[in-house]
């Protein structure tokens, strides 16, 4: 679909997928809508009756019977008002609800390549901000259609009603609202979907401000991170005013319209009243259904605006919708037992990103329930091959295989079933250490949980707190030291005890004594898994079954430890260079 070309299409996206269901809601909404806004036609020519049966005949006998009309009147408004108000704002928030849910699910399964493209701070937005906006503008346009458009239809059968040559002069002037009316829509699109796009660029750099606080601070470089933030907030706002001054010159000029008619109708209303033809009365109920008129109008003529703002919205929730992950997804179910222990092979393969070339013709083996490690200068690929092997990537070309199943051929949650991961910099939530440590196994009970924790020596800082494995962490594990991050990172892998296991230096955050404890723990993991470890200090792998040997995207030795210092170039350099800088210190 493409969407910058017709908006019908998009639009008819938004109903069948979000509206559609909530039609019979909203239809009752719409009868109370009637009920509401036909009151104003009824109160505007009640005050006929006023004026010509209380005020001009000073009949006071009719003062009770107005009374109650007019009474009544505001009462069955009152009530209709707070049952369709209710009603279209439960309509709204679910459809809030299930939008949001749609796109956080869809950019769940969004590769690792789409995030990198696109900033936490935007996606955020495009989630929060711009599906508010979508049904907040919805919302707004059916209650003033529904609501006004019964209020104008009402008011105008009034006056014409009561004189149809005074009401045709009031109108005379609206026709030439059109074509202004059509170029301030074109210009109120425009400036809608420019004014979205710079709000989001200052949610993205209030993003990047919050989350790097730490290194703005370091750098002093607060008062420049204020000046960029506020140059985008200068921008926003001259975006925005002209977006406002567009929408507020429709009123504006249906205001001047209104003028004319108004002093028109007043001329020959005194005549006719004079002549005799008029009743004050009749004139008090024209006069009054008239200003009655202008402000439904005035919120009707908004509704092109509000319709701008929504389909800018939409079309910036309907791109998310539009991305498809790279990720080609398999649905094979496998027998269960087939992967309790796993050999991992890559044959021939080869990986590039942005035609810049990453890995290339990386061949080889690893034996179920070995210890293999992955070695090499920074940017060689060893988080590439990482990546591929839980399928965060796909190769441009070759095969990795589990078991001899080549990885496309298993379910994507089947293969992530298979795995666990420690990572340096493992993710921690705004929740409690027993909830961290859950996030590796979610329907976990709190025995396996206090289990892997103990096993991963979280016991060992957690029962120093008042609330234990109950402490909440804060944002990112803002409370918890690097060590603790990492040790309950590595009781997630203990929950999980896949059969692959993949260790990004687990230890690198540790204190001599944590390590210690930590890589005794890991012996005991290995042991039921095939373990391949991502290692910066050689120092950890020289016991591994084999070790892979990484340059500049491609493996250029592999072997046990003792033979790679014999062999290979890189991987004695390396080794020489840790321990003289051991010995150094």
């Amino acid at each position: 679909m493409n969407i910058q070309d017709d908006k019908k299409p998009l639009f008819k996206w938004f109903w069948n997928s979000y509206v559609r269901a909530h039609v019979g809601v909203l239809f009752i909404a719409l009868i109370f809508m009637s009920i509401e806004g036909s009151m104003l036609g009824v109160l505007s020519y009640s005050i006929k009756f006023l004026f010509d049966n209380v005020l001009v005949s000073n009949d006071t006998s009719s003062i009770l019977f107005v009374a109650v009309l007019i009474f009544s009147i505001f009462s069955m408004r009152a009530i209709a008002g707070f049952i369709h108000r209710l009603m279209t704002v439960n309509v709204c928030q679910k459809i809030i609800k299930i939008l949001q849910d749609r796109m956080v699910g869809h950019l769940l399964n969004m590769d690792v390549g789409f995030h990198q493209k696109n900033s936490p701070g935007s996606l955020m937005d495009r989630v929060r901000a711009d599906s508010k906006a979508l049904s907040e503008s919805v919302s707004e346009v059916f209650m003033t259609v529904g609501r006004d458009g019964f209020s104008l239809i009402s008011l105008i059968a009034v006056v014409f009603f009561i004189d149809w040559k005074w009401s045709l002069i009031a109108f005379l002037g609206i026709p030439f609202l059109v074509m202004p009316i059509l170029l301030l829509q074109g210009l109120v699109r425009s400036r809608a979907g420019e004014n979205r796009d710079f709000e989001s660029k200052a949610n993205v750099r209030l993003d990047e401000i919050f989350h790097g606080i730490t290194d703005i601070k370091l750098n002093k470089a607060e008062k420049s991170e204020r000046n960029k933030f506020f140059d985008i907030l200068q921008v926003t706002h001259k975006v925005r005013l002209r977006l406002e001054a567009g929408m507020a010159g429709i009123p504006a000029m249906i205001d001047i319209i209104a003028a004319i008619g108004f002093l028109a109708v007043m001329i020959f209303g005194a005549i006719d009243i004079t002549s005799g033809s008029k009743t004050i009365g009749e004139f008090m109920s024209f006069f009054t259904a008239m200003a009655l008129i202008f402000e439904p109008l005035r919120r009707l003529s908004n509704v092109s605006g509000n319709i701008q703002v929504a389909m800018a919205s939409l079309e910036r929730v309907f791109k998310i919708f539009e991305e498809k992950p790279s990720i080609v997804f398999s649905n094979l179910s496998r027998n269960e037992n087939e992967f309790d222990k796993v050999g991992l092979e890559f044959e021939s393969v080869y990986f590039s990103y942005a035609e810049k070339k990453i890995v290339e013709n990386i061949n080889f083996e690893i034996e179920e329930g070995t210890s293999n490690a992955i070695v090499g200068y920074s940017g060689s690929g060893k988080t590439t091959l990482f990546n591929l092997i839980t399928r965060l990537i796909d190769p441009i070309t070759g095969h990795i295989r589990i078991n001899g199943v080549d990885l496309t051929d298993i379910s994507l949650k089947e293969l992530r079933s298979l795995i666990s991961v420690v990572r340096q910099d493992g993710m921690m939530f705004d929740e409690t250490i027993l909830e961290n440590i859950r996030f590796g196994k979610p329907m976990a009970s709190d025995l396996e949980i206090r289990k892997a924790a103990k096993m991963a020596y979280v016991d060992e800082f957690s029962n120093e707190l008042k609330d234990g494995l109950n402490t909440v962490v804060g944002p990112r594990g803002s409370t918890l030291s690097g060590g603790q991050r990492q040790r309950i990172s590595i009781a997630r892998a203990f929950l999980r005890n896949s059969p692959l296991l993949l260790l990004d230096e687990p230890t690198s955050a540790l204190d001599s004594q944590s390590e210690k404890l930590i890589q005794k723990s890991l012996s005991e993991l290995s042991k039921k898994s095939t373990t391949i470890t991502i290692a910066h200090r050689l120092s950890t792998i020289v016991d591994s079954d084999k070790v892979l040997v990484l340059d500049n995207g491609k493996i250029v030795g592999q072997g046990k430890h003792d033979s790679l210092v014999k062999e290979s170039k890189l991987y004695s350099n390396l080794f020489k260079s840790q321990v003289e800088k051991k010995n150094d210190e």
